[in-house]
């Protein structure tokens, strides 16, 4: 039958077993350990939030746990930015203890320098300009060294009581940093490509005494500080259609016939096709101003354009975008040629390009600076209204975008019809206030706007 086999010791857990015996199994061996009645631990911690292990495993601070009497159990608290504590404990049998478990704070110190001196943050809190020497609790913080004009540094750190953590930090420009990040060259969104260029400081316009010089091309002294990309080619029909659909005209021929407002247009939309900040406020067909901080497409200004033609790419400045010889070099451009002869009021004897008017962009070999087609093609329109006031010629003018109005734009370059030394000189401009057929554009964009380096 079936027998009820109870062991009792004090301080030990009862055992309690049935055991059945038969005819077939009269005899039933039973050795027994009995153990010892369990002890109970629980804990107050502070600060909360920390990681609470016992004998290696995380437990909840709050619960209540049974362990095993007179065997010593490990107890760690640790919680970040202060020190851990470990507590080795052993229980009677069946005896309960609350365990206290109380963190001490754990600070470092950390020395900070930056050059030039530059406003120190951590956790958006100011600490200190150029140097800082600070103590602070041994958690995650975040520097940050800031100062207009240059790249923002941010740095994640946990200070140690053991030692003293040192920043020691360099600012470089933001346009230093964007030079370094940015490509020399890149294809946009529509397919045009651009190159960067890192301009210098030249002459704009021609002397009084110079053959072919017009009355209108002031001489003034220009410092271009501001990095910026340029097309390398001339925009054309295809590229320009993406933007005004009704828009016709041969694929790969610059896009002609259309005014500066259009031109500004196509600039604005394609700055928003690629989250850039629009270059242009423009109300209807007006202009009503324009964001100098802007990263966004732009029309080139003249005196950039100028400076490509004249600078870009060379030793010294030139009066022509091919050099400063006076005869049309082989492959110049796309000019009024020996075929113009009777479309045009002038033409150049003796050169012949291959076309009768407007050609394909990029037909000729690029120029000093990498462009294609200043020389001929399309004039282009450029950012600056148009004016006759003549420039203080005891000023220096930086990065100029001409005057902030007027009644028509500046047109740089030559173009198809060009046939005259005047007119292929690239201080040769024109102010216009409708569309010609002669008359397209490339875009331009600040590689960083808001601030600028030393001229070179």
């Amino acid at each position: 039958g079936a027998h009820d086999i109870i062991l009792k010791k004090d301080g030990y857990e009862t055992v309690q077993e049935i055991i059945t015996l038969t005819n077939t199994n009269d005899s039933v061996d039973r050795a027994y350990k009995m153990k010892l009645v369990k002890s109970t631990l629980k804990f107050i911690v502070e600060p909360k939030g920390g990681q609470l292990l016992l004998n290696g495993q995380e437990i909840p601070p709050s619960g209540s746990y049974e362990v095993d009497s007179k065997t010593r159990h490990t107890v760690t608290y640790a919680l970040e930015g202060f020190y851990p504590l470990t507590r080795n404990i052993t229980l009677n049998e069946a005896e309960e203890k609350r365990i206290s478990l109380l963190l001490t704070p754990e600070f470092g110190k950390v020395d900070i320098s930056v050059f030039p001196p530059a406003e120190i943050y951590v956790d958006g809190t100011k600490v200190g300009k150029g140097i800082a020497n600070l103590t602070l609790s041994a958690v995650p913080h975040i520097v940050e060294f800031r100062k207009k004009g240059y790249r923002t540094i941010k740095k994640k750190f946990r200070p140690s009581s053991s030692h003293t953590t040192l920043f020691k930090e360099r600012l470089v420009t933001e346009l230093s940093a964007r030079m370094a990040e940015s490509p020399k060259e890149y294809k946009n969104s529509v397919g045009i490509e651009l190159k960067l260029f890192e301009p210098n400081s030249f002459k704009m316009g021609a002397p009084r005494h110079q053959q072919g010089q017009r009355a209108n091309e002031f001489e003034k002294n220009v410092i271009l500080k501001k990095a910026f990309y340029a097309s390398k080619r001339e925009i054309t029909n295809a590229q320009f259609k993406l933007y005004s659909e009704g828009h016709s005209g041969p694929a790969n021929q610059p896009v002609v016939s259309l005014t500066w407002v259009e031109a500004a247009g196509y600039c604005n939309w394609l700055s928003k096709r690629e989250d850039l900040l629009p270059f242009y406020n423009i109300v209807g067909s007006k202009l009503r101003a324009v964001n100098i901080n802007a990263d966004g497409y732009r029309l080139l200004t003249e005196a950039e354009w100028e400076w490509l033609a004249r600078k870009a790419g060379r030793k010294e400045q030139t009066l022509f975008p091919w050099g400063n010889d006076a005869i049309v070099p082989k492959k110049a451009g796309n000019i009024a040629d020996e075929s113009a002869n009777g479309l045009t009021r002038f033409y150049v004897p003796g050169y012949n390009d291959g076309f009768k008017k407007l050609a394909s962009v990029g037909e000729f070999p690029a120029e000093n600076s990498g462009l294609f087609d200043l020389t001929g093609n399309a004039s282009e329109w450029v950012n600056d209204f148009y004016s006759l006031t003549p420039p203080d010629q005891k000023k220096l003018y930086i990065d100029p975008l001409g005057p902030e109005f007027g009644e028509g734009h500046v047109v740089k370059g030559s173009s198809w019809r060009s046939g005259t030394r005047t007119q292929l000189r690239a201080s040769f401009r024109e102010g216009l206030s409708q569309k010609r057929s002669d008359v397209g554009f490339r875009i331009g964009r600040y590689l960083y706007a808001a601030e600028a380096i030393s001229a070179k």
